[in-house]
């Protein structure tokens, strides 16, 4: 009974309370030499994760989600998103018949020809974090998509899923795009003042 109790709570993920990072995207000025730049920062309990979006972005959402739409790229967007599975589970070929459930349960429940594509080990090396990245085409409306979800290890309780959707010809701009946000993710100490 034990080992049925700790599987089920391995599965569901941790509980709201343990969950640090929100994602509830926070604005702020940052100057420097010429004229000053906006970046934006999560919140995770006593730190700042900052980051930069480019112009053509816009970004909504909070605490457990936050959308990033490509204004110039019909059709493409980053998602973030909290895990419902727990980082306890690793990327290995046990687990992994899981995490592509749950990767092809992301995509749309009117998507056809769905052709899974690559994976890849560690998407996103940096930050020390583990990650898995599942890859598909399909079409919808007639149009076809490319897709990529990263299953992401923040930290020892926090799983993160980013994906990444685009019209197939503007997939590679998009993807690109959507994981310099990523690679600018960078700690900043707290201001008391709190956020500006």
């Amino acid at each position: 009974m034990k080992r049925i109790i700790a599987a089920a709570f391995l599965l569901i993920g941790m509980p709201d309370a343990l969950r640090a990072l929100d994602l509830t995207p926070h604005e702020m000025a940052q100057s420097g030499d010429g004229p000053p730049m906006k970046r934006y920062f999560f919140q995770d309990e006593g730190k700042r994760l900052s980051f930069r979006i480019d112009s053509k972005m816009a970004i909504s959402g909070g605490g457990g989600s936050v959308g990033f739409r490509f204004v110039d790229l019909k059709g493409a967007a980053m998602k973030m998103s909290r895990s419902q599975m727990n980082p306890a589970l690793k990327f290995d070929e046990k687990n992994l018949v899981a995490y592509r459930s749950l990767a092809r349960t992301l995509l749309a429940s009117d998507a056809t020809n769905v052709q899974p594509g690559e994976e890849k080990p560690d998407a996103i090396s940096i930050n020390g974090w583990t990650s898995h990245q599942f890859t598909f085409t399909y079409d919808r409306s007639g149009v076809r998509f490319c897709r990529s979800i990263t299953i992401l290890n923040y930290n020892e309780t926090e799983q993160f899923i980013i994906d990444v959707t685009s019209e197939a010809p503007d997939y590679e701009k998009a993807y690109a795009r959507g994981y310099r946000v990523l690679n600018s993710l960078s700690s900043l100490p707290v201001d008391p003042a709190g956020p500006t």
